[in-house]
């Protein structure tokens, strides 16, 4: 009976200890839950019209892409979570970020569910020491400053939800349901491109636990893997297609050359692995430049050859600890390789699942060398205790856009994101003084690392000051000039909705059929073309544009409803006025 009791009081444990996870993650991440929409949680969620409904076009265009949803384009699953939320909270915030919280928390979970079914696959029984491990495991990664984002800003639950799945479709495959682990892992890859690295951590841990080479490894579930790579191959295709980088580039987010990226990422592993364990107060957005100097990255890179070796030297003592070495690699370092994703290649989010690997070597670490059980549990709050109150401050960070990038501005003087996004919010606040300051600033760093996209983007930003100033001759020099650096769509519209409000009507089309030649469902040029025909009282063209517009976006019909009406009172007060004339001509 006691031989029965034993492994049901440690799945209580694991259930109790679980839910205890929640309040401690309430008091740690409370004032991410009072934080407004931020960036690209705009964009993504408050000013898209296509979460206001579950009608089957807006499903649709979850997985087709669309300029409205940008941050959810081809994040099928994160974007369907988010209109569930807006159905139940509409546009307050509080409701999304709730969200993320009860989504890092089930993360937390299944975190500690992994780590004991592996415990279990090595010792072949549950016991309460694999399950202190894996809950210390579960406490130190609920509370380290790297959930901080996936909790605070919604638009990252593209991030959590990947991880979700992704440990998930692990679970499923380790616990001999292979085949619900395909399913899973495309649910992945529909919230994250990174997901595209799951089939190998799935061959690493059947590798782990079959005790044979690779290649029974694989004879032995040959239909399954062919099946998992025909599927994969399939995921890898809807995101290369043509339209994926189209929609990217209208954006104005450029992609990572892979070899780029190759050796930014050399650059920048070192520094995830120092934050692991000694996290700065803020690492919201740091953007990296592409690395340039060998000096940069030919270190790094051998540091982490170094490392593999350590891996490999390991895989033949124990492969269940070699595997936890290469898996932060694996799901660091390929992914713009195989999917073009926007040059971001140093947020912060992306050690979110990584960081469970080394977390869990050092839970291990502490119960081999240190004997005393009351010594462990001390240790582990020693680590886990400072990592929250980091985790809760860094949440107050939160509280605004402009607090969060000055905060980073503080950490990082020289982030050209920073500074682009400061530079936004003190526009939008009416300090324009301030404004053209860090404009100024972003342009100047830019040319220095000869970035010539965030020099359009500051020239761009200054254009826009101008403009609102009514410095018109300043604004059109800005924009051209951004123009010209960048080949910024941005700049162009800018430039064109300034024309048209100064009646420059032929120069304003001309430039809106160009943005348009290249992205002819662009949403924001398409209207503005409509405005420029209504101003040069062209109604019956104005019409025919909003009549496309329309059928591009049946969604807005509502919205613009008011559009409607005053092209059909303008025609019908047009031929009014033409009347007269004709009977006086008789």
């Amino acid at each position: 009976m006691e031989e029965l009791a034993a492994p049901n009081r440690n799945r209580l444990y694991i259930l109790l200890a679980w839910l205890a996870t929640l309040p401690l993650l309430l008091v740690v991440f409370y004032p991410a839950l009072q934080a407004p929409f931020l960036l690209d949680d705009q964009v993504g969620i408050v000013n898209n019209s296509e979460f206001r409904s579950f009608s089957v076009h807006n499903l649709v265009m979850l997985f087709r892409g669309h300029a409205d949803t940008r941050a959810y384009d081809h994040h099928a699953v994160p974007g369907f979570v988010s209109m569930v939320d807006h159905a139940w909270s509409g546009v307050d915030p509080f409701g999304y970020h709730l969200t993320n919280l009860f989504i890092h928390w089930a993360n937390c979970g299944l975190i500690l569910l992994f780590f004991v079914t592996v415990w279990k696959t090595i010792e072949k029984n549950l016991t309460l020491q694999g399950v202190l491990m894996g809950i210390s495991l579960m406490t130190i990664w609920a509370v380290h400053p790297f959930s901080t984002m996936p909790v605070a800003y919604v638009t990252c639950r593209t991030e959590s939800l990947m991880v979700f799945f992704y440990v998930l479709a692990l679970l499923a495959f380790l616990r001999g349901w292979e085949w619900i682990s395909i399913p899973l892992g495309v649910a992945s890859i529909l919230s994250k491109e990174v997901a595209v690295t799951l089939p190998g951590a799935i061959l690493m841990v059947d590798w782990a636990r079959s005790g044979v080479g690779i290649i029974p490894t694989l004879l032995q579930r040959m239909r399954y893997y062919i099946v998992l790579t025909s599927v994969w191959l399939l995921m890898i295709a809807y995101h290369l297609r043509g339209s994926r980088r189209t929609q990217i580039g209208a954006a104005g987010m450029p992609l990572a050359h892979p070899w780029e990226y190759f050796k930014t990422e050399c650059g920048i592993i070192g520094d995830y692995f120092r934050k692991l364990f000694w996290p700065t107060k803020l690492q919201f957005y740091p953007f990296y430049r592409p690395v340039a100097q060998w000096q940069e990255w030919v270190p790094q890179l051998i540091g982490i050859v170094l490392y593999l070796c350590l891996a490999v030297y390991l895989l033949r003592k124990s492969r269940w600890l070699g595997i936890v070495l290469l898996f932060p690699l694996l799901v660091l370092l390929p992914t713009s390789t195989f999917i073009p994703i926007p040059y971001e290649p140093a947020m912060e989010y992306r050690m979110y699942l990584p960081g469970a690997s080394f977390l869990a070597l050092l839970v291990i670490g502490i119960w081999r060398w240190v004997r005393p059980t009351w010594a462990r549990i001390a240790l582990i709050a020693v680590v886990a205790i400072p990592l929250a109150v980091v985790s809760h401050l860094r949440t107050r960070d939160y509280e605004t856009s402009l607090k969060l990038h000055e905060q980073q501005l503080t950490v990082d003087p020289q982030s050209l994101t920073a500074l682009e996004a400061v530079t936004g919010s003190l526009f939008t606040a009416g300090m324009y003084d301030r404004a053209t300051v860090t404009a100024w600033k972003l342009v100047d760093y830019a040319l220095a690392d000869k970035d010539k996209e965030f020099a359009g983007r500051g020239f761009n930003a200054l254009g826009t000051i101008e403009a609102s100033r009514r410095n018109y001759r300043e604004a059109r020099d800005f924009f051209q000039r951004a123009i010209e650096f960048a080949d910024n769509n941005s700049a162009r519209l800018s430039l064109a909705s300034m024309q048209v409000e100064l009646m420059e009507l032929p120069e304003a089309e001309k430039l809106l059929r160009g943005i348009l030649a290249r992205t002819p469902d662009h949403p924001e040029a398409t209207l503005l073309l409509y405005e420029a025909k209504m101003s040069a009282k062209d109604y019956d063209e104005g019409e025919k544009i909003l009549d496309h517009f329309l059928t591009l976006y049946p969604e807005r019909s509502a919205e613009l409803e008011v559009q409607k009406t005053r092209v059909l009172h303008l025609k019908r007060k047009r031929a009014e006025g033409a009347a007269p004339l004709v009977r006086s001509q008789e």
